[in-house]
């Protein structure tokens, strides 16, 4: 361990605000259980601006707002000592070449890893889901096809769905988004898939710790990345 000496890590967050919360005690947690953290001084500096954007998911006009206020944001945040940028939010790396474009710090690919993990764990054929934006772009289908893993994801009813879910849960309402989200997982999960991704930082929120496929869970594989540049350490 590094003994607080890597140099901070800065988390774009707030989209939405309780995903930033959870990613934040996964890196508290994965700091005790994988790099032994007990003092304080051997946790990792972490700075997290929770940035209110507008709803550009459900409403893609309100995307530009959303980026000029990121990338301000970013360039504030890079005249700190940061070694890289997390970003919280599956669907705001639809952003990601033109917030990296302002910046020499580097950003993690949230899609490109979890697709790296799963070719590691040997899965061919997995489920997708996500917000209908991170969909449509391909975001993950794309990362997920250069590592040679087929994509299945909901039907066209099922991803409007999953929008719905991701307001729900941003609101508050937690019941139903887990009853609508575990729906949709169970209508691709018939179609010959080995694994599950959630793709959108708000669905591991609502869905069940032990479910009956293997589950990627991208705000674990997202605190697990910045850890390990934190600590210049590699992975067990």
């Amino acid at each position: 361990m590094k003994n607080g000496q890597g140099q901070p890590i800065a988390i774009l967050g707030g989209m939405g605000p309780d995903a930033s919360a959870r990613l934040y005690q996964q890196i508290i947690n994965l700091a005790r259980s994988e790099y032994h953290a007990q003092a304080n001084h051997d946790y990792p500096e972490v700075i997290i601006h929770s940035i209110p954007v507008p709803d550009f998911i459900s409403d893609t006009r309100k995307k530009s707002v959303a980026e000029n206020m990121l990338i301000e944001r970013v360039k504030q945040l890079s005249k700190l000592p940061i070694s890289c940028f997390g970003i919280a939010c599956n669907t705001v790396h639809i952003l990601l070449p033109e917030l990296q474009r302002i910046t020499n710090i580097p950003f993690i690919d949230l899609p490109d890893e979890v697709a790296r993990l799963v070719k590691l764990n040997n899965h061919h054929r997995v489920g997708l889901l996500a917000t209908p934006i991170t969909i449509t772009t391909g975001l993950y289908q794309n990362a997920l096809s250069e590592e040679g893993i087929e994509v299945v994801t909901p039907t066209d009813t099922n991803i409007k769905r999953l929008g719905n879910v991701v307001k729900k849960i941003v609101s508050g309402d937690i019941v139903s988004s887990r009853e609508e989200a575990l729906a949709v997982a169970e209508s691709i999960k018939k179609q010959n898939i080995t694994a599950l991704i959630l793709g959108c930082t708000e669905l591991p929120l609502v869905f069940p710790k032990h479910y009956y496929l293997p589950v990627f869970d991208s705000l674990t594989v997202l605190a697990k990345v910045l850890l390990k540049r934190y600590y210049m350490k590699e992975e067990k």
